[in-house]
């Protein structure tokens, strides 16, 4: 989530729904953005897509969001919307944990804090993730000094700028299955992986709080 757009929520959102799948679990995308991005995605698909299997929803109300609980697949994966505030609300109630992309810039870092508010309010597991990290920029760097000031988890991945990214979220698929091998799909496996010690420690801290 970011109640900012253009800032990479739904290609990261399918790039992970992505390789949670391609590794044998069950996954559900939930698209709660009117602009239907995620659902855009799944009608680019071919019929002999290694991602066919993803069921994609898109959801207006926030009760269809909160009933998302009650899929029965291992993955529920939910892409937000900038700017519908009672969406984004039932997406943070609904969600287990929040990832925010940003963007290397400070009016994107300042613009995320609403997001961050908004989850800590909460009381969610929060992580912020980098996108389109430029290599050895100084914009980059300060982004992630800034980001690192929150009280909660930066992903130590960062998404850099790789053109498979969106040529490949247009066609229906991700890196990881149009240009396997290949930098972004690297890429993205090394943030799938970030992502998994992220939620791992979440649910080692969930279980600590309930014995207590």
């Amino acid at each position: 989530m970011n109640q900012k757009g253009g800032v990479g929520k739904t290609t990261l959102a399918l790039s992970l729904a992505a390789r949670w799948h391609l590794a044998g679990f069950s996954v559900a995308v939930i698209d709660c953005d009117p602009q239907g991005s995620s659902v855009f995605w799944k009608k680019q698909q071919v019929e002999n897509s290694l991602l066919r299997g993803i069921k994609v929803y898109a959801v207006t109300l926030p009760s269809e969001i909160r009933s998302c609980r009650n899929l029965d697949v291992d993955y529920v994966v939910l892409d937000t919307p900038g700017t519908d505030k009672s969406t984004v609300r039932a997406a943070i109630h609904a969600s287990d944990g929040l990832i925010i992309p940003v963007q290397p810039s400070a009016v994107d870092v300042d613009a995320s804090y609403a997001s961050l508010e908004a989850g800590l309010d909460a009381s969610k597991p929060i992580a912020y993730i980098l996108n389109r990290y430029i290599r050895q920029s100084i914009l980059g760097e300060d982004t992630k000094k800034a980001l690192k000031t929150a009280p909660v988890t930066v992903i130590d991945k960062v998404m850099h700028q790789y053109q498979d990214f969106p040529r490949s979220i247009g066609s229906g698929e991700t890196p990881t299955t149009m240009f396997p091998g290949q930098k972004s799909a690297r890429n993205i496996e090394a943030i799938g992986q970030a992502i998994d010690q992220w939620l791992i420690k979440c649910d080692q801290k969930s279980e600590t709080h309930s014995t207590v």
